[in-house]
Order: structure tokens, then C-alpha cells, then sequence
């Protein structure tokens, strides 16, 4: 077996972070990581572990703080961001998020929490990647070379997804057409560690560094047998070149990516869900299901309580965050619904159903799509990346793309799953995108399409303006591009604020 230099994966970065909350849910039990306090090196294995441990953070407890689990967390926040949840009594998210406090205020630890992860993602993706550009390939055996390239591939789509979070959040959209040269991000390689000083790539530049590390990890990823969801495939890689693609307005390689990711997954079994699975409640959908693509399987030392993302998110766990309001849809949005959508049994418009504690307060639409395990436990997969959405881009893609034949076939047979009675579209990629809101409510792309469209965030007849700040927010105002963190440009003086 090849020896390989040691390397040390830490996870602890500069500056800590102060968050306000109610701590009465608060259990404290650490999570599980493999990444932490574990020194790489030796073997492929012992690799792999270091790779397990990334895939962990993206369910995990940010750095010890009341305020989300990994991706999760962010998911719904990007969502309460945009104009399809709402809720009606206090948390302490209300202003950071509804209220978009934390969007230009580089201090606020909301802000920061989002950069933080990217960046520690990137971190511990770099150096597995930095003890595999010391590994002699040749002198590998079989096994062991295939293993080499399954650990780079996946830290190569660990380094451009969260550099694509990163620039969708903290820099303008791309324009189509435009050559891109406001401020993008940092991006950072082997080359560059996490606390040298680094400029900010232009918004062109970060988008050629993200798609070359998706090209190379499809390359690499393509072919081999990975069958846990917790881990990146060639399926869920080509997934995140589609999204990055649909970000680009480049809608010929998103159709081409989504296409690709989806015969990939179909091939190993994947398929729509269909009426009888619609509500399960996404906590099982890695066994009830064939549908997801990317997901954490969640385990049971994964239960952390206060920051899962099925105690914001579901309708029954007894959480503090969902007592005071159970999260609702967009009114608006749930009306233009078909009467015979069997989505519409995901939201109660009438805010009557029952809830598991008295205590419990009650909005109208409220969700019904999330659904703990139980009452007294946060558990509950979460599905980052889904059959469905792939389904939709390339209906989009199409679409956009001028195949309105091609669109128009796509979305038919996966709307049908969804609407047994639908036909046709008289406005095709109208009801792609209310499709779309519908099927990805809570998944975190919301806040992302209407940046990427340049269209404007309008809320819905169930939001109350004293309790969320504002009802909408013009493409291109303040706010949609979030401000650098200070402690980022504290460490970083190359990093330039957006404002």
C-alpha cells in the first residue's frame, strides 16, 4: 500500500461567532466527524475516512452555535430569504432572515455563518486534495487507484459546489452575454491556504474554476459504483453542473448536464416519486424512495435537536423554532395550484390540522411537506439534491433554450406525477417555475432563481409587513448581493466589500 505524507484536517477557523436564542431546546450533544481531529494519511482508507468527514458537516452543528445543521440550515434560510415561507410569531431568524438584516451587515453572525462553512468545506476538501497531488498514481494498485480517483473526484465537487454557493450568495449574478468582471469570490486551491491573503476572483473567473473542478470530478466520478447518497456520484456531480449552467443562463449545457444526471440515476433505479410516497414526509425519502440523488442519510448520533433541519422545518417536532410558528407557504403561490395537484396536501390553508403539542402555534397554509420521525426526535433525511429538481432544470433549460417541444415533453412526464389531470401549457415556462416553487419549496433554490432571473421578490397576501420588514425587493436592490464578512476582511485585506 502507498504511504502518503501526513496531513492534519482541522476544522476550527479564526473568529467565533455570537448568535441570540432561545437555548431551551438545546441538547448539546456533539455530533459524529470523521474530519475532526483526525490526521490523514497512510492509506487510501484512511483517506476516505477524511472524505467521510466533510459529507458529515453537511448535516452537522456549525461550529458549536444554536442556529442550523450544515446545507440543511441553509436550505430553508435561503428559501425564508425569497418570497415562499413565512411564519406569523418571534424567532430570532425574523429580522436576520425574513428581514434580510444579515444581507448587508458584514458583523452579523448570520452572515458569517454562511461564509464560514463554504470556506471550511473548501479547506478540507484542499487537503485531501493536497496529499493526493503528492501520490505517485502509477505505483497504485487496482483497487486502490479507483478509490484515488472516487476521493478526488468528490473533493473536487465539494471545492466548486461550495465556491458556487459562495458566489451566488456573496457576489452579482452572472450575466449571459456580459464579461462578468464584477467581484466573485476567493477562490481557493492547494495553492493557496485558508489563511493567506487571496483576492477576489471576478464572477467570470470563479464560474471557469468551478466548471473546470465539475469537469475533471465527472470525469473521474463517471463509471465508478457509488451507491451511498451521502457521497457524490457522477449522477449528483453532473446535477450540480446543471444548476451552475442554469446560474449562467447558459441553458444548451444545463439541458445537456440535467439530461445526463438524470439517464445516470434512472439507470441505477432512480425514478419520480409517485402518488403513494408524496407524504411520506421526506424523512425517510433515502429508503422510502428512489428519488433522491445527493442526501445525508441521518443517523441517530446526528440528533442534535435545536439544529436539525427537521426542527425548523417539519411540522411535529416539538422545537422552540417551530412552537412559534409552524413555517407556511406563500398563499399566492398554493392557490395557483391546480385543484387536483396532490402537492396541495404538502400545506393546510386552512391552519386547522391538528399539531402535535397545544402549545404550538398554528398558521394558515402551514407546511405539511416535512415531517420528523417523531415527535421527540429531529431525525429525518435530508435530500440536498433531488430527481425532480434534475426533471425541471431540463424542462427549464429547453424551454429557455427555444425546444419548446422538447420542454413541453419533459415537463409533462413529470408534472403528471404530480397532477394526474395535467395536459398541456399555454405558458410553458410560466408554469415550469410555479411547478418548480411547488416541488422545491424548503430545498433552498428560491432566493438562487430569482437572482440568477433578475426578477423581483414579491410575498404573498399571508405576510405580515410589521413581522418580516418588507413585502418586496426590486432585482438589483441592496441586500440580493450579501456583504463580505468582516472577518473576512480583517484576515483577507485583498478580499474587497461589496459595499
Amino acid at each position: 500500500m502507498k504511504n502518503f505524507k501526513l496531513y492534519a484536517m482541522g476544522l476550527a477557523m479564526a473568529g467565533a461567532l455570537s448568535f441570540t436564542s432561545c437555548a431551551e431546546d438545546y441538547l448539546g450533544t456533539a455530533p459524529t466527524d470523521a474530519v475532526s481531529n483526525v490526521t490523514i494519511g497512510q492509506n487510501m482508507e484512511s483517506l476516505y475516512l477524511g472524505l467521510n468527514g466533510i459529507h458529515r458537516q453537511m448535516i452537522s452543528q456549525e461550529s458549536g452555535y444554536q442556529c442550523m445543521g450544515g446545507l440543511g440550515g441553509m436550505m430553508y434560510i435561503m428559501d425564508v430569504m425569497a418570497d415562499d415561507i413565512t411564519w406569523l410569531t418571534n424567532t430570532w431568524m425574523k429580522a436576520a432572515y425574513l428581514g434580510w438584516q444579515c444581507n448587508t451587515n458584514d458583523q452579523n453572525g448570520y452572515n458569517t455563518v454562511f461564509w464560514r462553512l463554504y470556506y471550511q468545506w473548501i479547506m478540507n476538501a484542499n487537503g485531501l486534495l493536497e496529499v493526493l497531488d503528492g501520490t505517485d498514481v502509477s505505483a497504485l494498485s487496482g483497487s486502490d487507484k479507483a478509490l484515488y480517483e472516487q476521493i478526488r473526484g468528490e473533493a473536487l465537487v465539494f471545492r466548486a459546489f461550495s465556491h458556487f454557493q459562495a458566489v451566488q450568495t456573496y457576489a452579482d449574478a452572472y450575466k449571459a452575454g456580459g464579461n462578468n468582471s464584477q467581484l466573485g469570490v476567493p477562490y481557493r486551491t492547494v495553492e493557496n491556504k485558508v489563511d493567506q491573503e487571496l483576492a477576489r476572483s471576478t464572477v467570470e473567473e470563479t464560474y471557469a474554476k468551478i466548471n473546470a473542478d465539475l469537469a475533471e470530478a465527472c470525469s473521474l466520478l463517471e463509471g465508478k459504483n457509488i451507491t451511498e447518497l451521502n457521497h457524490w456520484s457522477a449522477k449528483s456531480a453532473y446535477a450540480v453542473r446543471a444548476r451552475v449552467a442554469m446560474a449562467m443562463q447558459d441553458y444548451t449545457n444545463a439541458a445537456a448536464y440535467a439530461a445526463k444526471s438524470i439517464q445516470l440515476a434512472e439507470a441505477e433505479g432512480g425514478k419520480l416519486m409517485d402518488a403513494s410516497n408524496l407524504m411520506n414526509g421526506f424523512a425517510d425519502i433515502t429508503t422510502k424512495t428512489n428519488e433522491a440523488m445527493y442526501a445525508a442519510m441521518t443517523q441517530d448520533d446526528q440528533t442534535i435537536y435545536f439544529y436539525s433541519f427537521y426542527a425548523y422545518m417539519s411540522w411535529n417536532f416539538s422545537a422552540t423554532a417551530i412552537r412559534q410558528g409552524v413555517k407556511a407557504i406563500n398563499a399566492d403561490t398554493y392557490d395557483k395550484m391546480s385543484a387536483t395537484d396532490l402537492r396541495r396536501q404538502w400545506w393546510d390553508p386552512t391552519g386547522e390540522m391538528d399539531v402535535p403539542l397545544s402549545s404550538f402555534k398554528k398558521n394558515q397554509y402551514q407546511n405539511r411537506k416535512f415531517t420528523a420521525r417523531d415527535v421527540s426526535n429531529a431525525v429525518g433525511d435530508v435530500a440536498f439534491i433531488r430527481l425532480s429538481e434534475m426533471y425541471l432544470t431540463l424542462a427549464e433549460a429547453y424551454a429557455r433554450g427555444g425546444n419548446t417541444a422538447e420542454a413541453q415533453k419533459v415537463f409533462t412526464k413529470f408534472q403528471v406525477t404530480r397532477d394526474p389531470a395535467y395536459t398541456t401549457s399555454e405558458n410553458l415556462i410560466e408554469d415550469i417555475m410555479q411547478s418548480r416553487r411547488i416541488e422545491l419549496w424548503a430545498e433552498g433554490l428560491r432566493y438562487f432563481d430569482l437572482k440568477r432571473l433578475g426578477e423581483d421578490l414579491v410575498r404573498g397576501r399571508n405576510f405580515d409587513v410589521t413581522f418580516c420588514t418588507f413585502l418586496e425587493k426590486k432585482a438589483g436592490e441592496k441586500g440580493w448581493t450579501w456583504e463580505i464578512p468582516k472577518i473576512e476582511t480583517d484576515n483577507n485585506p485583498l478580499c474587497e466589500k461589496n459595499y
